[in-house]
């Protein structure tokens, strides 16, 4: 089973049950989520799923039929931002983190109810001994301040990601190649036959990438702790999953996924609203703060932002997570 394949098979199997069954406030609510994992891909720029879908059976029609004969409405869609632009300067990431952007008296953020969900998930992640955290960048921005207002022991701050893949492996969409085993795996009830079958698979694309793994392996390599967290937004798990199979010492928790991945992530998501993760990974300090440079002699480099606007808009956000998580998280769970 493969990407499309995956998708086409469970979204058949749920619209066949919404239209046949009562309108319960559960199905209609999953379907919204489901149809806003169709928008957001389409909103990043990756439309095909969701037009494949509806070439196949009609499946975005359906699902906003559904959705409307229940009196409701599709989860919106967050608004792009019109202020993203970085300067040609690189800067160590490092350096970067040090320099955490002052809120103006009186600034205002735009979805408080979100940044008090993202204070909660920092929360819940919790402080262990003998445990590093990994942040994953951009998209952890906020539970890296959270737990750096507590003391910097044992945290790290790694933008690997979709552009960090890119610049390593030398292959535009090498992520892709990386999560594909998640579908092809993902009906696994079991996480850990899940993650056998993906640590297989993975195994098979390394070999033919030994730059991504020795890349990897230094780096979770220089951790000198007996565990690690790794602490992401969610969904798919591309990344977190990859960096378990290179270390044995990794886990890792996620915000949220999308509802075909409940059953497999289950306790290391914080929660099942996946209609957040969107908004959760375009505010400004997680968006458009700064981007990946490169990555040289074993540091991250990153270009920030030549907007005041942006600047602005990211302390808010900094100031008003970091003040509801309470002055830093507690190490007392041993």
């Amino acid at each position: 089973m493969g990407f499309l394949s995956f998708h086409q098979k469970y979204y058949e199997r749920r619209l066949a049950e919404y239209e046949s069954e009562a309108c319960s406030p559960q199905n209609i609510y999953e379907a919204k989520q489901l149809l806003k994992v169709l928008d957001d891909l389409a909103d990043e720029g990756y439309p095909a799923l969701g037009e494949y879908l509806e070439e196949k059976f009609r499946c975005v029609t359906r699902l906003k039929a559904f959705i409307q004969r229940a009196g409701e409405l599709p989860f919106p869609i967050p608004g792009a931002h019109a202020l993203i632009e970085y300067g040609d300067a690189q800067m160590p990431l490092e350096e970067f983190l040090k320099i955490t952007p002052r809120a103006p008296e009186g600034s205002q953020v735009f979805d408080e109810a979100l940044l008090f969900d993202i204070a909660d998930y920092s929360g819940h992640i919790g402080r262990e001994k003998d445990c590093a955290y990994i942040f994953l960048l951009r998209d952890c921005l906020l539970p890296y301040f959270c737990f750096a207002q507590g003391g910097a022991d044992g945290l790290y701050a790694y933008p690997i990601g979709r552009a960090f893949l890119r610049d390593i492996s030398g292959e535009a969409n090498f992520d892709d190649r990386i999560r594909l085993p998640i579908y092809l795996g993902a009906e696994e009830a079991d996480f850990d036959e899940f993650k056998e079958f993906f640590a297989c698979e993975t195994a098979k694309t390394l070999r033919a990438y030994p730059r991504v793994k020795d890349t990897l392996a230094r780096l979770l390599g220089g951790i000198p702790y007996s565990k690690i967290v790794v602490v992401e937004s969610g969904y798919c798990g591309t990344i977190p999953m990859l960096l378990s199979v290179i270390d044995g010492r990794v886990d890792f928790k996620m915000y949220t996924t999308a509802p075909f991945f409940f059953d497999v992530y289950k306790n290391r998501i914080f929660c099942k609203r996946y209609e957040r993760l969107r908004s959760f990974e375009t505010l400004l300090c997680q968006d458009a703060l700064f981007e990946y440079s490169s990555f040289k002699d074993g540091k991250f480099f990153v270009r920030a932002t030549k907007r005041e606007e942006v600047l602005r808009g990211a302390a808010a956000e900094i100031a008003f997570v970091t003040a509801r998580a309470g002055g830093g998280l507690s190490a007392s769970k041993s």
